[in-house]
């Protein structure tokens, strides 16, 4: 149920706006960039996944998912650290749980695990083009 979006071009150092990520229309929400976040005209990691936990959030996190999130949670720490506790983990225990049910109305969805992102990430940066292809190959 993958799709691929159109990405639109870019210069390699310009950060990474909502519309480039997600196919949205209209006025984009508008949020204070955590301190320290580099290029504070675009998003930040955090706020990416918080905005897929609202486009597609009633979906029960599969391992496609749980690897992307392994890897925007490591992306945003600035490298291949990623946290016994954190949104990664949390998904991988939300696909082995998913894995055991029959119904996925009992499912742990994708808004269950990253409702709130920003404020679990310990790190959060700007997203940037290289991120968001990163993310998308770990999925």
């Amino acid at each position: 149920m993958n799709q691929r979006q159109p990405i639109r071009p870019q210069a390699a150092d310009q950060a990474v706006d909502y519309g480039d990520v997600f196919g949205v229309t209209g006025a984009t929400p508008s949020s204070p960039t955590p301190t320290g976040a580099g290029d504070q005209s675009g998003i930040t990691i955090g706020e990416a996944l918080e905005a897929t936990a609202i486009s597609v959030g009633d979906k029960p996190v599969d391992r496609g998912d749980a690897a992307a999130i392994r890897a925007a949670e490591a992306r945003a720490a600035g490298g291949n650290v990623t946290q016994r506790s954190g949104l990664g983990a949390k998904a991988q225990a939300a696909v082995n749980f998913n894995d055991r049910v029959a119904y996925d109305y009992n499912k742990i969805t994708i808004s269950d695990v990253l409702s709130d992102a920003s404020a679990k990430l310990p790190h959060d940066k700007a997203v940037t083009s290289e991120d968001a292809d990163g993310v998308r190959g770990a999925e």
